[in-house]
């Protein structure tokens, strides 16, 4: 263990030797506390006895204690000592033990009671020596006392007492000072040791959350109360959500099957896992926000630790690429037997026409025998390889048509939360069916959009209506909000890439400038034509209007 420096009291006048910046170091003001109360008892006795026994100024020794007592006072103000030797700051109580020796001196120790500032401020700062060598000058002075003015027995028993007491005081006041500064040095020790613990806890933690940032599999831990507590970078990628709202639904969206339907909120792999529910492998489709299908391994681990409440790892891999792998096996597979089953189809007949000949040799026959079993034995081991390579990535054949109503029924439950959180109620006046033509995998992402900005750029105590109508051709949908809106002369390049308008630039929730852009290129893809309105601080309503399927029927 290395060893550690012991480090006087900052308290004390041998503490520090360096200034404190824009004033005195800390041994400066030390010495100016504790001399200037004794000055300034000093101050108080003497006019205490101006006034009620003056003829003590008379007495040369008293009179020059108080002078000493005085200068020394001033001496100790004026002197700079953070730039003389720390023991340099011990005459200033020796002098003061002569001064208050003057004062005492024929007046049967009336003021030795003063000897107790400058004895407890040697016992307390300085070492054992200097404390002896003030109490030998106390008793020296007292010796000589005595001696001039006479010592009867109750004299040299006062003069007892008195030192005796001093003495007291000092072991008292020594013992004490260095139990403090013993305490102050395992504070300090504890303290390093702490600082040590705590930064190799934050390098830990930083290399711990590096590490997890360059996995390729998502991770996300939750307290039991489904808080989140960290994201690492793939799972925030994977699905577009922003790291300072993780609890509002990102730009990707969950099926349970390729191109089936889409996960309810309380049974996707997140909302699982907030409840503390246990899963391992649960397969599910993301269909993110680029269009892109995902096949994903959902699992929880549950983490308990003695130091720290428990939580919830959800661990999510993306295992498009071994699904891709399947698939080609499959179709190799296939291929495959395909190819081989037509020529052992050949050769099986021909070996079996062979086999009906009457004029075979037996050798013959044996040969033919064993070249039709063979035969037949490929056959049903082709049979099994195409039973077992059933598709696990067929796609099926995308829909035509979509429930509209339904899939922003379904977007509506998704954002709900995310609304009740900022304060912005949200209501709908949807027909009960409104089939319209298009991909409705694209119309959600593209609906998801919409209602995301909505509800991110209004402030709380807004609102977010969603409304639809059924026409002969087409339908109508129109998502009006109380939000921020948009300035005029940012609405024609409000679906610019990246482009954000200048209320939301101004506003502090953070965007790319996407999502505008892309929903106008979903609804245009899928045969239909996108509006927008705005005005600043009053709202904006965005109309989708999309073929109907009764008007793509009749056409």
């Amino acid at each position: 263990m290395a060893a550690v420096r012991s480090v006087p009291p900052a308290s004390s006048p041998v503490a520090s030797d360096g200034d404190d910046a824009g004033g005195p170091s800390s041994r400066t003001r030390s010495v100016w506390l504790l001399q200037l109360v004794l000055g300034a008892s000093v101050v108080i006795t003497v006019l205490l006895v101006q006034a009620l026994e003056p003829s003590l100024f008379a007495v040369w020794t008293f009179s020059t204690g108080v002078g000493v007592v005085i200068a020394l006072t001033a001496v100790a103000i004026m002197v700079p000592w953070h730039r003389l030797p720390r023991n340099a700051v011990a005459l200033i109580p020796f002098g003061d033990i002569i001064g208050i020796g003057l004062l005492s001196f024929g007046t049967d120790l009336r003021f030795g009671f003063f000897w107790v500032f400058p004895i407890t401020w040697i016992a307390t700062h300085f070492v054992l020596s200097m404390m002896i060598a003030s109490l030998a000058t106390v008793g020296v002075i007292i010796v000589a006392d005595a001696s001039v003015n006479g010592a009867g027995p109750a004299t040299a028993l006062r003069l007892i007492v008195v030192l005796l007491s001093l003495t007291f005081i000092a072991i008292t006041a020594y013992l004490s000072s260095r139990q403090t500064r013993a305490f102050k040095q395992l504070l300090r020790r504890q303290a390093t040791r702490l600082q040590g613990t705590l930064q190799r806890v934050t390098g830990q933690e930083r290399r711990v959350s590096q590490m997890l940032n360059g996995l390729d599999t998502g991770i996300a831990r939750l307290s039991v109360d489904g808080e989140v507590l960290a994201l690492n970078d793939t799972y925030v990628n994977l699905y577009g959500i922003e790291r300072d709202e993780p609890s509002r639904p990102g730009g990707a969206v969950e099926y349970a099957t390729l191109r089936g339907e889409p996960l309810p909120d309380s049974e996707r792999p997140f909302a699982r896992a907030a409840r503390g529910e246990q899963f391992e492998d649960e397969r599910v489709w993301l269909f993110d926000a680029q269009g892109d299908w995902h096949a994903l391994s959902a699992s929880t681990r549950r983490l308990v630790s003695s130091d720290e409440p428990e939580s919830t790892l959800l661990i999510v891999h993306d295992i498009t690429a071994l699904i891709e792998a399947e698939r080609a096996r499959e179709r190799l597979a296939a291929t495959v037997s395909h190819e081989l089953r037509n020529p052992l189809t050949a050769i099986i007949g021909h070996a079996d026409l062979a086999l009906d000949a009457p004029d075979l040799a037996p050798k013959v026959r044996e040969q033919l025998e064993v070249i039709a079993g063979a035969g037949e034995r490929m056959q049903t081991l082709i049979s099994e390889i195409l039973a077992n390579s059933r598709g696990v990535f067929r796609e099926e054949k995308t829909a035509s048509t979509a429930d509209a109503s339904r899939i922003i029924a379904s977007s509506l439950e998704s954002f709900r939360p995310a609304a009740a959180a900022r304060r912005v109620s949200v209501s709908d006046d949807l027909p009960a069916s409104a089939e319209v033509v298009g991909d409705g995998f694209r119309l959600r992402q593209a609906f998801d959009n919409i209602l995301s900005n909505a509800i991110k750029y209004t402030p709380g105590g807004g609102s977010v209506r969603v409304s639809g109508t059924v026409y002969d051709d087409h339908v109508e949908l129109v998502f009006a909000d109380t939000g921020i809106g948009i300035h005029p002369e940012d609405l024609p390049r409000i679906f610019d890439p990246y482009f954000r308008a200048r209320a939301a630039r101004e506003s502090p929730t953070p965007g790319t400038g996407l999502g505008m852009g892309i929903v106008r290129s979903i609804v245009e893809e899928q045969g239909g034509s996108l509006e927008l309105e705005s005005e600043v601080g009053t709202g904006t309503t965005v109309t989708v209007r999309l073929s109907s399927r009764s008007g793509a029927a009749d056409g």
